[in-house]
């Protein structure tokens, strides 16, 4: 093995001259789930097998396969990939390198590699930041109350363009959510500076948040996942079943929960507007993606559910 990591090493040290630029950073920190990051921290400075990933993170090889071939498809070339004998070998590509070094780990920390996830000024934040200034420009001195009622026409009056300015801070709120930034979330929630305003917002923003856990889970497990839909829609309660519960594992209560309130929220818009299974698949897919597989099995289900009637 230790040759190995000598031969990749030494081929990508050939093109050690390609950098990491802005834009690529970019792509790669609105490309990366938390699976993806553990990879990537497993694979800094050395060269493992598809097995040895896969027992390391605890996953199935064919849950692993399913994020790796994820990765794959990334715009920036993040793994360099070995045959051999009859095992895979993945190191990480010089670019890959260069970011996990400058945006994954804490500098001076060679016996600890501490993850910088959570770092408060993430794209995602910087828009939501500036969509939330723009807002409160617009609504103007009453602005939190004008807010609440911003939240209502979104979300329940399907008024999204009413004002434009609304429009932009609830999909950039949503982009926090989907990109699982729980911190950034809790910061923009307190720059409302009202209880009322961050209350009903985050009412909003649970449904998006839930569908994330449901991604996670299917990253880490899609059979489970699978179970767990086939379960919320055996019947006309959405409920699961003893045997989702028994194979759960640490997934928790509140974590379960949310999950079915969120597929429930989705589906009784969904209902509301009358959607067709296509426009089901459209107005949702922001909400799942990269996850095209898993949406098309909640789009099936309520076709069969709520169109064959």
């Amino acid at each position: 093995m230790e040759m190995t990591d000598n031969i990749v090493q030494d081929d990508y040290k050939k093109v050690s001259h390609i950098l990491l630029t802005s834009e690529m950073k970019s792509i790669i920190d609105n490309f990366l789930t938390k699976q993806m990051m553990r990879i990537i921290l497993l694979l800094l400075d050395c060269t493992l097998t598809n097995k040895e990933i896969a027992q390391k993170m605890g996953l199935t090889s064919s849950a692993l396969s399913s994020i790796l071939k994820r990765m794959k498809k990334c715009e920036v070339e993040l793994l360099a990939v070995q045959k051999q004998d009859k095992n895979v070998l993945y190191s990480l590509t010089p670019i890959a390198q260069e970011y996990a070094e400058q945006n994954l780990v804490v500098k001076d920390k060679k016996d600890v590699k501490l993850i910088q996830i959570n770092e408060k000024k993430t794209l995602e934040w910087v828009k939501c930041h500036d969509a939330l200034e723009k807002l409160k420009e617009r609504l103007g001195e009453d602005w939190d109350v004008e807010f609440l009622r911003c939240c209502v026409m979104y979300y329940e009056n399907g008024k999204k363009g009413e004002i434009p300015q609304a429009a932009a801070f609830f999909e950039a709120m949503e982009n926090i959510a989907i990109a699982e930034q729980p911190q950034q979330m809790e910061d923009i929630l307190h720059e409302l500076g009202n209880e009322s305003c961050g209350k009903l917002c985050l009412k909003y923003m649970n449904k998006c948040i839930s569908v994330r856990k449901l991604c996670s889970l299917y990253e880490e497990d899609w059979k489970l996942a699978h179970l767990f839909i086939d379960d919320v829609f055996s019947g006309e309660r959405m409920c699961v079943s003893y045997e989702f519960l028994a194979k759960s594992g640490e997934l928790g209560k509140e974590d379960i929960v949310k999950m079915i309130k969120g597929l429930e929220e989705i589906m009784a818009q969904s209902k509301k507007m009358e959607l067709s299974r296509g426009d089901f698949a459209d107005i949702w897919n922001r909400y799942f993606y990269p996850h095209e597989k898993l949406l098309d099995k909640i789009a099936d289900k309520y076709e069969a559910k709520y169109r064959s009637r």
